[in-house]
């Protein structure tokens, strides 16, 4: 079974590296990773571009809701 991990984010980017990085080092589990920027202003897009495998939405500021509502919404596989 796919599990979905969304993490919704704002201006947050060495944070996010430091937990895309924990969750990119798990084996064994098939995952798919959603990352919901929820309009920041600092480098959140560009490091999220050099990571593979990750399925990054731009949204404008709403909120941290809104931004989680919208990845569970794109997810495919269980939450």
């Amino acid at each position: 079974m796919k599990i979905s991990v969304v993490i919704p984010t704002y201006n947050r980017a060495n944070k996010l590296k430091v937990a895309l990085g924990h969750l990119l080092a798990q084996k064994g589990v098939d995952f798919e990773i959603i990352v919901v920027d929820d309009g920041s202003t600092d480098h959140t897009a560009k490091m999220v571009e050099k990571l593979p495998a990750i399925k990054y939405i731009k949204q404008k500021n709403a909120g941290q809701g809104t931004a989680r509502n919208r990845g569970v919404r794109d997810a495919s596989g269980g939450l």
